[in-house]
């Protein structure tokens, strides 16, 4: 009984108080970093917007708390399920084929990707357009 009072009565505050408790942005994970949520100001120059310009935050971040670049992270430019272009480059070589990536990843970063035709897992690095550069 006294649980149900205690709940009742939270209610209660939290509806008497809503109007400054309810934040007026809140960033999620993989949501990406805005000048108006970076909490940055059009005075503090392109330096300070490009180091978020195309990040996205790692956890979530309430208005008040700073976001930095440790608690973001580079755009993923292939995601898990993604049909990808995978190349295998030697010289003047150049095979392409597609594949499915295995899970997330940025630019530069390492991926697994199915390849479709074969079914042989491939280790390869993600390039800028989002082509995968097969090892």
């Amino acid at each position: 009984m006294s649980f149900l009072a205690a709940v009742s009565m939270g209610t209660l505050l939290a509806l008497s108080g809503a109007n400054a408790l309810v934040a007026s942005e809140v960033i999620k994970a993989g949501d990406p970093v805005t000048v108006a949520n970076a909490g940055l100001q059009d005075g503090d120059g392109p330096d300070a917007y490009d180091l978020f310009m195309g990040r996205e935050v790692k956890r979530t971040v309430y208005p008040g708390q700073a976001i930095t670049l440790d608690n973001t992270k580079p755009k993923r430019l292939v995601t898990r399920n993604q049909i990808v272009t995978i190349k295998y480059v030697q010289g003047a070589l150049e095979i392409s084929t597609t594949g499915r990536a295995m899970g997330e990843a940025a630019l530069n970063e390492p991926v697994t990707v199915l390849n479709l035709q074969s079914r042989q897992l491939v280790q390869g690095i993600v390039q800028a357009d989002g082509w995968v550069l097969a090892r």
